[in-house]
């Protein structure tokens, strides 16, 4: 089991938020950087894009969902489909 830890931010002025140095060095994120705020049952959760696919690429390998098949192929034509259904 994983340890957790808890933090208590402070929400300053126009939404802004300071990251604790030592999440932004386990995140891996510097100044600019964007990270990615995740909504689910259980709250919220707060990734970088480097850690998302990280964990995204792992649930298709373990799944075996990408088997045989181009992902970004299928992603392509699905937004095509989209675009061409919303007559764009």
């Amino acid at each position: 089991m994983t340890a957790q830890h808890a933090y208590h931010l402070k929400l300053q002025a126009q939404g802004r938020l300071v990251v604790p140095t030592d999440v932004r060095a386990d995140l891996g994120v510097k100044e600019g950087d964007e990270l990615i705020l995740l909504k689910d049952a259980g709250g919220y959760r707060l990734t970088s894009r480097r850690l998302l696919v990280e964990s995204l690429q792992g649930i298709v390998r373990k799944t075996g969902a990408a088997a045989g098949r181009d992902l970004t192929q299928e992603l392509l034509d699905d937004r095509r489909e989209e675009a061409s259904k919303k007559g764009w």
